[in-house]
């Protein structure tokens, strides 16, 4: 039972030490991580959702309440942190970042590495489902929101040209043209499936490399802030996601692989862009550094509820 628990998390927990420690010790810098992001959101991350995506049985595609599910326990984390941002702080934009922050899990770099080491190849569905939510939804409503708030143009056309930026994107179109062949029946020729494959594996060792590598260039600033964002993003997220998946009635592998997303610290993005916004800097980067390292004691627990049986 303590392998089947610890055994996905104590070797993503080296990866990411190894880059923390490569970063504090400048083997690596700073600006290497933002190489490195590029590589990973722009090849081989989107290589492993097109090869994972062709492949996924065509009858899977069509799970919608899997997918309104994601929706509710996403977006629904997104809408509760905002309103207590909104709450706490009257500001627009720092409201708005610590509802991005909270309501986006880290799939890409430490979703992917884990759900693969439990469940397989088979997956990486899971992780394209969330992704789709956050890029077509979270992220042009974050923009958006943080368009208005900087008085800088009109939200609706921050909204609907941050959409065609993510379309445009390897990591839209890619798994995009794997559902094409998947609801086709097309096959790659074996040749091509491989390449992208062995492109693909890439993707755990290095972006959870680059997460220990960014988190090397970040202090540890506490504040009652830090902390409600830790139990709405360790505790409430895969609170809320349970109740979607369990009140629509989804069950089978992946719903339990949405429940470990949901229960994931916050990803690297949203401190991104509030360092463009130039608000809510050091909240975002300390929540996400700290619920990365506190996942590492939370996330057995939810694997131990999954392995128990829930929403089996």
């Amino acid at each position: 039972m303590f392998e089947k628990i610890l055994g996905p998390v104590l070797p993503v927990a080296f990866i990411i030490l190894l880059g923390y420690v490569a970063g504090k010790r400048g083997r690596l810098k700073r600006e290497d991580s933002l190489l490195i992001s590029k590589l990973v959101l722009g090849w081989i991350f989107p290589a492993l959702l097109l090869v994972g995506m062709a492949s996924t049985p065509r009858q899977q595609l069509f799970d919608f309440k899997l997918v309104f599910a994601t929706f509710i326990g996403i977006m629904g984390m997104y809408a509760l942190a905002l309103m207590l941002g909104w709450w706490r702080h009257r500001e627009l934009k720092a409201a708005t970042l610590k509802g991005f922050v909270n309501g986006y899990p880290d799939a890409a770099f430490m979703g992917i590495p884990i759900l693969q080491t439990m469940f397989g190849s088979g997956s990486i569905y899971s992780v394209l489902v969330l992704n789709l939510i956050a890029s077509l939804v979270m992220i042009p409503l974050t923009t958006m929101l943080l368009t208005i708030a900087s008085g800088q143009g009109s939200g609706a056309q921050a909204f609907k040209s941050s959409i065609v930026q993510a379309v445009q994107r390897p990591l839209m179109w890619a798994p995009a043209l794997g559902i094409l062949c998947s609801l086709l029946q097309i096959r790659f020729p074996p040749l091509v499936a491989e390449s992208f494959t062995l492109l693909g594996k890439a993707t755990p060792g290095v972006s959870l490399l680059c997460l220990g590598l960014i988190m090397s260039s970040e202090s540890l600033k506490m504040s009652g802030e830090i902390w409600t964002n830790v139990g709405l993003k360790l505790l409430l997220h895969p609170a809320l996601m349970i109740a979607a998946i369990l009140a629509l009635g989804v069950h089978g592998l992946t719903a339990q692989q949405m429940i470990l997303l949901a229960a994931l610290p916050s990803a690297t993005i949203p401190a991104m862009f509030a360092n463009e916004a130039r608000a809510y800097q050091s909240e975002a980067a300390t929540t996400i550094l700290v619920t990365t390292i506190l996942s590492i004691v939370t996330f057995p627990v939810a694997i131990y509820l999954v392995d128990g049986g829930l929403a089996a």
